[in-house]
């Protein structure tokens, strides 16, 4: 278990920086965003060689640059108790294995239990002095990887390189496709009068997926997606338009499938690099065992 009562981090500081001032340090080095240096300012603590300091103060070459960061505001977001499925846990990072049938965050009446209110959870009894941080959101019948930071600053980092964070997918599409790989490269609309549904149109926002074929089913195909950019629904919207919907979802086209909870989608990989240790981080994670189902169909 990791157990954090602060997020503090330290920097040695290098020759460049010798006899600058420790604002100027923190926005360039540390590449604070103007909104985290006020908070540190306001509510944080700034320590170098272990003795607080100003901000304004000079540094010196070797020096050890320490900062607190303050803790955080939860928001309207409320902990409520129940299972977590968490795969990678760190000072500055969790993956959780999200099951189908719940949503990420809280729907506007907070009638329902959400991935972020049991995460807040979680939190709280760790004593955990920050709120929750969603980095890569997943539809509430999608399953599988989620990235989360564990505090201010590393949600900072990681939005800073969204684009390098990688998701793929498997999923189950109805019928049999007859290209085992290629590109779908259509932009992606919201439909005129939902703020729900989306569609392909020429208006729409550029959306590119790859896919390739893993096996042929009687009546489905199993295939891997990577996202090249994370549109609402995307590989709904794209699979649906190549005329082969997901099993189970009944919002674009497909029928639902017995013992399949919504859309059979799930997140199986993220690769990302750590923002802190600047690692690249893969995690895996295999299908809802309720897919063995399609297995069990022969082609």
């Amino acid at each position: 278990m990791t157990t954090l009562t602060e997020a503090r981090k330290t920097w040695r500081v290098s020759h460049a920086f010798h006899g600058r001032s420790i604002k100027d340090f923190l926005l360039e080095v540390a590449e604070f965003s103007r909104q985290i240096y006020k908070k540190v300012r306001m509510g944080g603590q700034v320590l170098v060689n272990g003795e607080e300091c100003e901000l304004r103060d000079l540094l010196r070459a070797g020096d050890l640059l320490t900062v607190i960061f303050p803790e955080e505001e939860r928001g309207r977001i409320d902990p409520a108790e129940g299972p977590l499925a968490i795969v990678y846990e760190d000072e500055d990072v969790l993956v959780v294995d999200k099951p189908s049938g719940l949503p990420a965050v809280p729907p506007f009446d907070h009638s329902t239990p959400s991935l972020a209110s049991y995460l807040l959870h979680y939190y709280v009894q760790r004593k955990y002095p920050f709120t929750v941080h969603i980095v890569t959101r997943l539809d509430r019948d999608t399953s599988g990887l989620m990235l989360v930071a564990k505090h201010t600053y590393s949600h900072m980092l990681l939005t800073k390189e969204l684009k390098k964070v990688e998701r793929r997918y498997q999923a189950i599409v109805e019928g049999n496709m007859e290209l085992e790989k290629g590109k779908i490269d259509e932009p992606i609309a919201r439909e005129v009068d939902s703020i729900i549904k989306r569609k392909v149109a020429e208006d729409g926002r550029p959306s590119q997926t790859l896919f390739q074929i893993e096996k042929q089913l009687k009546d489905y195909t199993w295939i891997r997606l990577q996202l090249l950019t994370g549109r609402t629904h995307q590989v709904r919207v794209h699979m649906s338009y190549l005329d082969h919907p997901l099993a189970g979802d009944t919002l674009y086209g497909g029928k639902e499938v017995e013992g399949i909870a919504g859309q059979a989608l799930h997140c199986d990989q993220l690769h990302f690099f750590h923002p802190w240790t600047k690692k690249r981080m893969t995690i895996v994670s295999d299908p809802p065992a309720a897919w063995n189902v399609f297995s069990e169909i022969k082609a």
